[in-house]
């Protein structure tokens, strides 16, 4: 979606009206997924160096300004458009879920440098936090792969989507089953806490994209 966008008037042909909105938008969730695999990747990168640097981390938290700041020009377009667009209600939680898995990623990330630069990172939060990242990555990866199919074969999109949900359910089991060894590695409540943070905010991140999942699923029935 370009940064400056000409005002669609409710007088115009609805259906033409839908048609530019639906293409402007799509191509921002296009855009805003594909930011949110470079910020998960960049996380995982991170994770497999020897070293875990906060300058390394500092290209996470810019990735995740840059989907704020294409949230922010999207939600000022959809506030443009006119009143009874499916998109309107659909597409606004999905920007906006996007944006939070985003800042939760960030969250755990910036939480994880606060104990390299301790040396309290251990191998079992290390490579949790890894599998979690990977999890999540396939998740949005579905649902990024739905939004590019959506136009042309929506039948393909539904299955993406429901691939993008069912990864859900495995994010929360790796967590669960994870959490006591991953605390118990922690020496002192200061580390355990940051611990807890670290994997909960990658949970909470799975919650919100399978919500969004489920928002552009709404969508996408109503292309089959």
């Amino acid at each position: 979606m370009p940064e400056e966008m000409d005002y669609i008037e409710p007088e115009e042909d609805k259906a033409v009206v839908n048609s530019i909105a639906e293409i402007n938008l799509i191509e921002t969730l296009i855009y805003m997924s594909n930011l949110l695999l470079d910020e998960i990747r960049e996380s995982i990168g991170i994770l497999e160096k020897p070293i875990i640097r906060m300058d390394d981390i500092a290209n996470v938290r810019k990735l995740k300004e840059k989907i704020e700041e294409q949230k922010e020009r999207a939600m000022e377009y959809l506030v443009r458009l006119p009143a009874g667009l499916i998109m309107k209600d659909t597409f606004g939680p999905l920007i906006l879920g996007l944006t939070n898995v985003s800042q939760y990623v960030d969250g755990s990330m910036y939480r994880l440098g606060l104990l390299a630069e301790k040396n309290k990172v251990g191998n079992k939060l290390s490579n949790v936090t890894k599998r979690l990242l990977s999890l999540l990555y396939d998740q949005i990866d579905y649902l990024n792969k739905a939004i590019k199919v959506i136009q042309r074969d929506p039948f393909r999109a539904l299955k993406m989507i429901k691939e993008s949900i069912y990864l859900e359910d495995k994010v929360d089991k790796e967590y669960r089953s994870n959490l006591y060894d991953v605390l118990s590695e922690s020496k002192t409540p200061a580390c355990a806490i940051l611990t807890w943070e670290i994997l909960g905010n990658l949970e909470d991140a799975s919650d919100i994209a399978k919500d969004a999942a489920e928002y552009f699923k709404y969508f996408v029935l109503h292309k089959v």
